[in-house]
């Protein structure tokens, strides 16, 4: 039996132990955790990956890996100690994740999360500790499936010709559909198209209207634009359904002509009257309208509450005084502790005080301030990275933004029309009525009302990336 060289495995040992330190080193400095360049897509019932690792590569084999999605606690999937921790796994997850770790002695892992749901689609974080270091990152699952093969079908006799019908169900996200002629050209910008949402997948319905037969075949596309996948169908059209469609159609044009004119004479007169009695109407409904608002007003301000601001949430560069009253953009973080339960990212910070039952109200002043937020959210919502507010992350709140445009902050935005400025906003929550109100604290007009069901303390949320916000005692009930 032949021996290695002795000088050859002294270098080897050199070489592992050279190794070692400088992966300890790197552990000591830190690391970064990465995530995939764009959303990672899954179809629907199937299995999804997530991958996630750390940068420089080093074993994760002793280090806690947590998957979450809106709320630390809440956790989708969890290893620590060279295991699964998956006792406290959010509900709806169970028995359905799975940690890839075939190398995580490199630092790199993957969840797989199996029969992909639609409520699965959004944002994940990915969190790595060691025992004196923790990073993140956060990445997007998005969810798709394609729905059935098209069906098209032709209705004769309707709307001075021909119309095309087409239909496909099971679809999601919402499809793109297109119309062809034989040779390629589009006819899309002469369809109506009706999509309708069923237990969350999209059911497409459009149709095609031909008033001649100047198409003699056609076709009908419908394209999932996350999966790059579409289904296809198409019809021929023949001369002699038009033929039929012309001669009922002169007919029904002699009648049509004698009874619009008589109807058009006594639309006229019925118009003239309705718009004059409309507008006394008007007239009076906004003079009660208005009293009704600011009655409504008084009635939330008898249920004023002393809101203080948590410095322990701030963002750094967030200025707290007056007491945690006021905050302010541009400050240095001198007089915030640093806490993990801060916002990292958005210049936010939550109030002391958390509401889980009754109603409860409080102004804040906004000044000619030109970008905040304000409003209430959930107190286990995410604080750290970029945070899309909504009430789906658990935020209910309005704010003002670039070009003086105020907006409330659903799924999708709603623009809020405002013939004032308010320089002051009342947040009314009644937590049991599952509602959160704006109004203009100034002209007591009513803002915005969000409708909802709470579970949970809520805590009011401040936002601002400019002038200072501050809260002031309720003044208005009398």
């Amino acid at each position: 039996m032949q021996f290695p060289d002795p000088c050859l495995v002294r270098a080897l040992c050199s070489l592992l132990v050279i190794s070692h330190h400088f992966q300890t080193v790197n552990a000591a400095e830190g690391f970064k955790v990465i995530g995939p360049d764009g959303p990672v897509v899954a179809v629907l019932g199937g299995d999804a990956e997530l991958p996630c690792r750390l940068s420089p590569p080093l074993s994760a084999e002793h280090m806690q890996v947590r998957w979450f999605r809106i709320s630390f606690d809440s956790f989708v999937h969890m290893y620590e100690n060279g295991m699964d921790r998956n006792e406290e796994q959010i509900p709806e997850y169970r028995g359905r994740t799975e940690l890839i770790r075939n190398h995580i002695s490199n630092g790199s892992v993957s969840l797989r999360i199996h029969n992909v749901e639609l409520k699965d689609e959004g944002r994940y974080t990915c969190f790595f500790r060691s025992d004196t270091y923790y990073e993140e990152a956060t990445l997007e699952l998005k969810v798709a499936t394609l729905g059935t093969a098209p069906s098209i079908s032709i209705i004769d006799y309707q709307d001075r010709g021909i119309r095309a019908v087409c239909e496909s169900t099971g679809w999601y996200p919402e499809p793109e559909v297109t119309w062809r002629q034989e040779d390629g050209q589009s006819l899309t910008s002469l369809s109506e198209t009706e999509t309708r949402e069923h237990n969350g997948l999209f059911n497409v319905k459009t149709s095609l209207l031909m008033s001649t037969n100047q198409y003699s075949r056609i076709s009908f596309r419908i394209r999932n634009i996350i999966l790059s996948e579409e289904r296809e169908s198409a019809i021929s059209i023949s001369d002699e359904l038009f033929l039929r469609v012309s001669r009922w159609m002169v007919s029904l044009s002699i009648i049509l002509g004698s009874v619009l004119i008589f109807c058009g004479l006594l639309v006229a007169l019925v118009v003239y009257h309705l718009r004059k009695e409309r507008k006394e109407k008007a007239n009076l409904s906004a003079d009660v309208e208005s009293l009704s608002a600011e009655l409504e007003w008084r009635r939330c301000c008898s249920y004023a509450v002393d809101v203080t601001l948590d410095p322990e949430t701030a963002h750094p560069e967030l200025l707290l005084t007056d007491e945690g009253k006021t905050m302010k953009h541009g400050g240095i973080g001198e007089n915030l502790p640093r806490s993990p339960r801060s916002f990292n990212v958005s210049p936010c910070v939550l109030g002391l005080e958390a509401f889980s039952s009754g109603r409860h109200y409080w102004e804040v002043e906004v000044g000619d301030g030109r970008r905040w937020e304000l409003g209430v959210c959930r107190n286990s919502v995410r604080r750290k990275g970029w945070i899309t507010r909504s009430p789906e992350e658990g935020y209910w709140a309005v704010k003002l933004w670039s070009g003086g445009k105020y907006y409330a902050l659903t799924s999708p935005e709603t623009r809020l029309p405002l013939s004032e400025s308010p320089r002051a906003v009342g947040i009314f929550l009644d937590y049991e009525a599952g509602k959160v109100s704006f109004y203009d604290a100034e002209n007591k007009s009513h803002l915005f009302t969000f409708s909802d069901t709470f579970t949970g303390s809520l805590r009011p949320f401040f936002c601002t990336q400019d002038k200072p916000l501050r809260i002031r005692p309720v003044s208005g009930w009398e």
